[in-house]
């Protein structure tokens, strides 16, 4: 039990480290853009349109977990809209591109993976622009990202300089990572991945679904597991879909601890569930 405490610390360690310029640069880009930046600067931030499902899409697919946190933080300070970040998160496959291009015999399933992988975070923004209209002025904005950063003593953040509070801000965030890595990785040392293979042994039919619900672990550690377990053959590539369609890494975590609105949180959960799910199936049902 000790070893397996020693290990899911290291690794939460590891993990922690690897997000931590991807928190640094998130927090200075959204200081920049409350304190320095013009309110047109801002404004045409958040008012992407119909671009935003596409370059959040793009930004999706690059292999890094801590995409996904910056995603959270940029939606949560009224910066991007819900579809853009939707669409970041499920067209996020972390090192699973990677893992199978870098596979022989898997190297057109990592292409093709990566190409549905844009789609579907294309699509799913789309449709996300419907479901969740943008409202908000940069009033609103201005007034979330005090909200989020309430932890700051009044005037403080803005006396302590830019870097300064943008760091500030990264180690808080990063102790809450840690401590959210840290107790998944301690819960899959204690399960196995042997038991956690077993959830997949049973009937096609509930596969995709038990992949999506993989995916809701706040971690990378998913894309890399449901990769392992597609090329050992224990699930279809459409499970693989289903699992890293809705996996963001830490992004979900992130978005529940900073974005006041719960219920937000709780629908856009629930619409990328949906969509991972259902393009799960459909390419299931393909035989791809």
């Amino acid at each position: 039990m000790f070893e397996i405490l020693i290990d899911a610390l290291i690794d939460a360690l590891e993990d922690s480290a690897k997000l931590i310029p991807f928190l640094y640069a998130s927090y200075l880009f959204i200081e920049f853009i409350e304190h320095e930046a013009s309110e047109k600067l801002s404004s045409r931030l958040y008012s992407l349109g119909t671009k935003g499902p596409f370059l959040g899409a793009v930004a999706g697919l690059m292999p890094m977990c801590g995409l996904s946190v910056t995603a959270s933080d940029l939606f949560a300070s009224r910066l991007i809209s819900a579809a853009t970040l939707i669409a970041e998160f499920t067209a996020e496959t972390d090192e699973a591109i990677p893992i199978l291009l870098g596979t022989s015999g898997f190297r057109v399933k990592g292409l093709l993976l990566a190409l549905l992988s844009l789609v579907i975070g294309i699509v799913s923004g789309i449709i996300a622009q419907k479901v969740f209209p943008d409202d908000l002025d940069r009033e609103h904005s201005h007034h979330e990202h005090e909200l989020m950063h309430s932890d700051c003593e009044q005037d403080e953040c803005e006396k302590e300089g830019l870097f300064t509070t943008a760091l500030i801000h990264t180690l808080k965030s990063l102790a809450f990572v840690l401590g959210a890595i840290f107790v998944v990785n301690l819960l899959v040392g204690i399960a196995g991945e042997e038991k956690a293979a077993s959830l997949f042994s049973g009937s096609d039919s509930v596969e995709p679904l038990i992949a999506a619900l993989t995916g809701l672990i706040p971690n990378c550690a998913p894309s890399i597991i449901l990769s392992e377990f597609y090329m050992e053959g224990l699930i279809s590539f459409g499970s693989l879909i289903s699992g890293l369609t809705m996996n963001a890494g830490v992004g979900l975590a992130m978005l529940w601890k900073y974005n006041r609105d719960k219920k937000q949180n709780l629908l856009i959960c629930l619409f990328i569930f949906a969509v991972s799910v259902l393009f799960g199936y459909i390419i299931q049902l393909t035989g791809i």
